[in-house]
């Protein structure tokens, strides 16, 4: 048994007793703050998004920047040594 499902059965065992109006309000409020949490992340990569689309400038062609990186890449045979 994994230990997330060993913690939700944990959790179990100490709430099952509540009565089903207090079982309800806290799936709900457990379901509203994984909701408000995956809208966070949403708004977050938007802003991210808004703020560096466009912000890139540069006068060479996608072959040129293609070409560029190929050339900057560095190949080194020689094994590493971490000594």
């Amino acid at each position: 048994m994994d230990d997330t499902l060993k913690l939700t059965d944990s959790y179990w065992e100490m709430l099952k007793s509540l009565s089903d109006e207090v079982k309800l309000r806290l799936a709900t409020r457990l379901t509203a703050s994984v909701v408000a949490a995956k809208a966070i992340n949403a708004d977050t990569t938007e802003e991210m998004l808004k703020k560096h689309m466009g912000v890139w400038k540069d006068d060479r062609t996608t072959e040129q920047i293609i070409e560029d990186m190929y050339v900057g890449r560095q190949n080194t045979k020689a094994p590493l040594n971490f000594d």
